[in-house]
């Protein structure tokens, strides 16, 4: 039953057969320690991800990925370059002596070509005790929206409660599924360890790999995005880390006018900006938003 895609939560247990796939989503870390529901918690793991994965397919619009311009020397092409043509400026720039003999080698022709332009995205998300149920939920679909915006380039995902863990590594390939499930089974702590998390994230920043020799492409440095509310109960005052971040943008959650100052210097040492999402609800529509910013090359 579990190798198909849909399957109602009626088919686990008779006694869900009033619950929608979304009601399954909410409550299931409740459902996963109720004893007699624990044999089957992959079940309903598959229902809530099904369930949460349908609602960020709902959000999305319509977002054109951009291309640029990539210049690269004809003998690094590669199958990725189909639209190639010849750079002549930059070859005669590089073996001026072309233009009279009219052959030059492949590591002194340049070629130029469009190329997707890929976009690094770093995702740190508060997974504390205040973040379970249908919190939990939303800020699943937040991430899948992401994810599912961005499929084949470099997104890490960071959860943090009492400790952070890296739920994603950039370079990982693993399918929005499998991501979804291990987000839902992060454990909910009663601490939240701000600094921790921040610090997770640039490591993830700071082991980035290096791309292949492009002239004049320098790789863009990855934005981050923190979804918290802002408060810690756990670690230091982590705003001397915001400076460390190449572009921060910081979602604050909810209400809390205690927290607003210091998402607002975090937004600002990390060079990005504080976006207020006073009701959770609203989550995946304004992560929506950065996503459609960062496409578009804005610095938010």
């Amino acid at each position: 039953m579990l190798a198909g895609a849909d399957f109602s939560p009626a088919d686990l247990d008779p006694t869900l057969e009033a619950m929608s796939a979304w009601d399954i989503a909410t409550r299931y870390h409740e459902f996963k320690n109720t004893p007699s529901l624990q044999n089957l918690a992959k079940g309903l793991r598959r229902i809530s991800a099904n369930a949460i994965l349908a609602r960020a397919r709902e959000i999305l619009g319509s977002v054109v990925h951009p291309e640029e311009q990539k210049t690269e020397l004809l003998s690094d092409l590669g199958a990725h370059a189909d639209r190639a043509e010849i750079e002549l400026e930059m070859t005669l720039e590089d073996s001026p002596d072309i233009a009279g003999k009219g052959i030059a080698s492949a590591d002194k022709i340049w070629m130029t070509y469009p190329e997707h332009r890929p976009q690094s995205v770093i995702l740190c998300v508060d997974t504390s005790l205040s973040m379970t149920g249908e919190k939990l939920a939303l800020t699943a679909v937040a991430v899948a929206v992401v994810l599912l915006q961005f499929p084949e380039d470099p997104i890490g995902v960071v959860a943090f409660e009492n400790e952070a863990q890296v739920l994603k590594r950039p370079d990982e390939r693993i399918t929005i599924q499998q991501l979804v499930e291990r987000f839902l089974d992060v454990p909910a702590q009663g601490y939240t360890h701000l600094e921790e998390g921040m610090k997770c994230a640039l490591g993830l920043i700071q082991s980035g790999g290096k791309g292949r020799r492009i002239r004049g492409a320098a790789r863009k440095p990855p934005s981050t995005v923190l979804l918290s509310d802002g408060k810690y109960t756990a670690g230091r005052d982590p705003a001397y880390l915001a400076h460390r971040f190449p572009h921060l943008v910081v979602l604050k959650m909810g209400k809390e006018r205690s927290s607003y100052e210091l998402c607002r210097e975090l937004a600002q040492k990390g060079k990005g900006v504080m976006r207020e999402v006073p009701h959770l609800e609203s989550l995946p529509e304004v992560m929506y938003g950065v996503v459609k910013d960062l496409l578009r090359g804005r610095s938010l």
